[in-house]
């Protein structure tokens, strides 16, 4: 059968998708369509070169489908478009949520044609439903969650093609990239095939790859890219996984494909392997030795990706800005610490200061308990001042677990949610690094953050945002979560929470941290800094432990968080340190009104949460424009 013949019997036999739901109605022009017409586009486009292996399915039937005239009279039904105009935003956006976790779950090959078209449609859909409300008509409520909604889609819309653009581009060093999508659609999208011609394409992608990896530089330019070249590594990990997810699902459920393809699968897969090994070494320049096996390897996103993700956490300054804001910080953390440094007897050497503080850390198996008093001592600390609602689940629905010295190598300190997981030495661990962690994990250090980890910090946040406005997990942004755990730490600073010179030099410590972070990572993510030169500058000017400078580091660059995420603990404790300037310090609130606030309105940018704790209706052009820093001010 000829391919053209051969590809339009495929689609034909795609099942034909009736409508989805009644929020068709604010679909845009290009939406109006059947679901199975885009899809069928979708997979005629992977279709694109002969492929005799893909057979069609003959004597099928098509099912029914509406027909157009039925799908626009469904679309302009007055009753649901009604239904449609009256429905909360805050319901909207649990919607949107859902609709992405679908998309998620459904498409998971990379550049997969017919996720492209679902997405593009979804965003498209999405942003003319968004249109079609009429703002004027919605309450301040209301407002803010469309505001954070367009935001959302905007800048999800923004990612989703600036990972396109990577796998694209990663796709020049894996040229095989196309035949493995093909086979994947076997069970992605229900492509039948012929055992014995697919065998010989896993035959044909074993030599290709293989002979790729045979290639010296791997690369057309000749040159080492580390950046492009760990974009080719992880796109090879995806077809790996796409390929392994096949056999899995053909293998003995299919006789035919296991007697012809078990042994080129496995050929294929050995093949890949070898080459994803030359593309990390020779293109990425590492290796799988020990000596890299802690290097600390990233793709900076650039600064107009930067700015982009500024405009989306609603913040009104550029990078170069908010690295002035990290200098001022650590510029009076430079003078809290010489203050402190004269108190201890160090003749303002902040160095030696800090090396007295990091000795005094309990025995090897005391650090759990020292957690749990250090925790309920600001608990008490926290009612004893009427500062927040504290509940009695919350107070008791925490536990202490222990991190794994692997998962210390990414944190070396602790982390705090639902649980508070601590870091401490383990007998696995050598002698120099069983000293470094117990040296980082020291009593003022931990005094200094157990509180930031659970309550008032992450562990209340959790409690709140199970209970309080949970469809705003959607708008998860680190300048509310991590922001409002380091605003505490500003907070019981200011109200002499430490106890001793010790305790300040444990604070003015992670204060500097956080400054710091502002520093080093939009450097980093600007192009201007190395890796080496983040962990250099953690050792030099806020005295890390080598370690744990690189693991911060590390954590940072490779741990999965945004490229935001560690300028957001001081920018957005600085942010909610200014609101409560605003409207506590003038009266308007209590300490514990202000809090629970805060903690109600669960994630949102904190530009918006401003909107609501001051009752100020924003417009529906409203962007970033608050600019809560004061240059050149004294505290």
């Amino acid at each position: 059968m000829h391919f053209n013949t051969k590809a339009a019997s495929l689609i034909r036999h795609i099942p034909h998708q009736r409508e989805w739901s009644s929020r068709e109605g604010f679909s845009s022009p290009t939406a109006r369509q059947p679901i199975h017409v885009h899809v069928a586009g979708a997979i005629a486009r992977l279709l694109i070169v002969p492929l005799v292996w893909l057979v069609p399915l003959l004597n099928a039937q098509e099912p029914t489908s509406p027909n157009k005239t039925q799908v626009a009279a469904v679309k302009t039904s007055p009753l649901i478009a009604s239904q449609l105009a009256s429905q909360p935003v805050a319901a909207l956006v649990s919607e949107y949520s859902a609709d992405q976790s679908t998309l998620r779950r459904r498409f998971r090959m990379p550049l997969d044609s017919a996720a492209i078209e679902f997405r593009e449609l979804h965003y498209q859909n999405w942003q003319s439903r968004l249109e079609a409300i009429d703002f004027t008509k919605l309450s301040l409520d209301d407002r803010i969650d469309w505001l954070a909604l367009n935001n959302e889609i905007a800048h999800d819309r923004t990612e989703w093609d600036r990972k396109l653009d990577s796998q694209q581009n990663a796709k020049q060093l894996v040229p095989y990239t196309e035949r493995i999508l093909r086979i994947g659609a076997i069970k992605e999208h229900g492509l039948p095939f012929q055992a014995d011609e697919l065998a010989a394409e896993l035959e044909e992608i074993a030599k290709e790859a293989s002979n790729l990896s045979s290639n010296p530089s791997g690369n057309p330019s000749g040159s080492k890219d580390p950046s492009k070249g760990l974009q080719a590594v992880d796109l090879v990990d995806q077809l790996l996984r796409v390929l392994a997810d096949t056999h899995k699902f053909l293998d003995s459920y299919d006789p035919s494909y296991s007697w012809w393809c078990a042994k080129p699968y496995e050929a294929a897969k050995q093949s890949i392997g070898a080459h994803r090994t030359m593309l990390r070494t020779k293109v990425a320049g590492l290796s799988d030795s020990d000596a890299d096996k802690d290097k600390i390897v990233g793709v900076p996103i650039g600064e107009n990706a930067l700015l982009e993700h500024l405009q989306h956490a609603w913040i009104a300054y550029s990078p170069e800005e908010l690295i002035r804001i990290g200098e001022q910080e650590m510029e009076w953390c430079d003078a809290e610490f010489k203050k402190a440094a004269d108190e201890m007897g160090c003749n303002g050497d902040w160095r030696l200061a800090l090396e007295q503080v990091k000795s005094l850390h309990v025995s090897p198996g005391e650090q759990p308990r020292l957690i749990r008093e250090l925790a309920w001592e600001a608990i008490r600390f926290l009612e004893a001042h009427d500062l927040v609602t504290v509940p009695d689940l919350a107070k008791h629905g925490w536990r202490v677990e222990m991190m794994s010295p692997e998962a210390q190598r990414v944190n070396p300190y602790f982390l705090g949610g639902e649980n508070i997981i601590v870091s401490f030495p383990t007998e696995s661990m050598n002698h120099a690094e069983k000293l470094m962690s117990l040296k980082s994990n020291n009593i003022h250090f931990c005094r200094a953050t157990v509180h930031h980890e659970l309550i008032p910090g992450h562990h209340l946040q959790h409690y709140a945002n199970a209970r309080f406005r949970p469809y705003r997990e959607t708008f998860q942004t680190p300048f509310w979560t991590e922001g409002w755990a380091l605003y505490w730490e500003m907070l019981l600073w200011d109200l002499d929470f430490p106890q001793s010179v010790e305790d300040r030099v444990g604070m003015l410590f992670w204060r500097r941290h956080r400054a710091a972070r502002i520093f080093f990572s939009l450097n980093y993510q600007s192009g201007r800094w190395t890796p080496e030169q983040c962990v250099q500058y953690l050792v030099d000017r806020v005295g890390h432990e080598p370690r744990a400078a690189a693991a911060d580091v590390r954590r940072s660059i490779m741990g999965g968080y945004g490229p935001l995420y560690q300028a957001a603990y001081l920018l957005g404790g600085l942010q909610l340190r200014r609101l409560h300037e605003e409207l506590v310090q003038s009266g308007k609130m209590t300490n514990r009104q202000f809090h629970d606030a805060v903690l109600a309105e669960n994630h949102l940018p904190i530009e918006l949460l401003r909107y609501k704790l001051t009752g100020k209706p924003p417009a529906k052009e409203a962007k970033p424009e608050w600019k809560f820093y004061s240059f050149g001010s004294t505290r």
